[in-house]
């Protein structure tokens, strides 16, 4: 049995009990209200973040098209070719040929596009013959430019003051040996890509 002062302090106790678990529970309902609220806060940043990083890709795709689109507009092209073969005439002077025995030098004619967002001033055409076997016609091993993909032979090359205007020139190659009958390819390369190709044969 229990006396009335003990009845009096574990009721007492349990009070303060009661008075400290509302406490609690004020402190729990208050922090699950600040943790809604920061859960809140983090989804709302993380959709703006998400959000902001699609539109940076999206950004970074469009810039990447464009800037491939500006790479694409401003590589030149060369166009009208004429490529042939020459041969020696008694006075000295050369003329076309279609006879392989008889060639001593190898010609292309072509015309440089006008292009306007490609960089202006001196720059090197290359042209590249590449005889019936299969062979890169050059005069030296060192005879090389580096295209977007690999370093290539190429038979000659010509220097050029480009203004943006079409130019047209023609680039030789003198033969050391006798020329093979057959198809001959012909490619032209300008800063770093073929701008141009052609053909013609030797019977």
């Amino acid at each position: 049995k229990l006396s009335a002062s003990q009845l009096y302090r574990f009721k007492k106790e349990n009070e303060t009990l009661r008075g400290i678990m509302r406490s609690y529970v004020m402190q729990i309902d208050s922090l699950n209200t600040i943790n809604y609220g920061l859960n809140k806060d983090l989804e709302d940043k993380t959709t703006k973040l998400n959000e902001t990083s699609t539109e940076r890709d999206e950004y970074k795709k469009e810039v990447e098209e464009k800037t491939e689109q500006i790479k694409k507009g401003s590589k030149l092209k060369a166009y009208n070719f004429v490529s042939e073969a020459l041969r020696m005439k008694f006075n000295n002077t050369t003329e076309v040929t279609d006879k392989a025995k008889k060639t001593i030098q190898l010609r292309s004619s072509f015309t440089i596009s006008e292009n306007s967002l490609t960089s202006s001033g001196r720059k090197l055409v290359y042209l590249q013959i590449t005889d019936p076997n299969g062979t890169i016609l050059h005069s030296r091993s060192n005879n090389t430019v580096e295209t977007e993909s690999v370093s290539v032979l190429y038979s000659d090359k010509k220097e050029i003051d480009y203004q943006n205007q079409a130019i047209d020139l023609s680039i030789y190659f003198d033969l050391k040996e006798s020329a093979a009958k057959g198809n001959y390819k012909v490619r032209v390369i300008c800063d770093g890509s073929v701008i141009g190709t052609d053909s013609f044969t030797l019977k």
